[in-house]
């Protein structure tokens, strides 16, 4: 697979982990402000920390846009969030299993490029 096919996924999940911290952050005006909030909102920060490191060229980024939102869909499915609009935590649940899945592949076709 040529690099440039990566690149693209790799922009991908920046995009898609940008516009999810940015949902996660903007949600504080819609729900009310508690900790599960707030945590929401940090996650968000650590979502839009993650896409900025998408955009480069680090595999610990990859790695790290594969664990968070892996354990952050599976807190979220496993505990749902009722306060939540019901389009927003599909979004959210969306994202947070692209992300990892596109990342996970990027890094298996980074290591076995040669291979090809």
């Amino acid at each position: 697979m040529p690099v440039y096919a990566t690149r693209n996924l790799r922009n991908l999940a920046a995009t898609l982990m940008l516009l999810s911290g940015l949902t996660h952050i903007g949600q504080l005006w819609f729900v009310k402000l508690d900790g599960h909030a707030l945590l929401a909102a940090l996650l968000g920060m650590f979502y839009l920390l993650i896409s900025l490191g998408l955009s480069g060229r680090s595999r610990f980024t990859l790695w790290l846009a594969s664990c968070l939102p892996a354990a952050a869909a599976y807190a979220a499915v496993l505990k749902p969030e009722t306060r939540l609009l019901p389009a927003l935590w599909l979004w959210h649940v969306a994202v947070d299993i692209a992300v990892p899945c596109l990342c996970l592949y990027i890094l298996y076709r980074t290591r076995h490029s040669e291979m090809d």
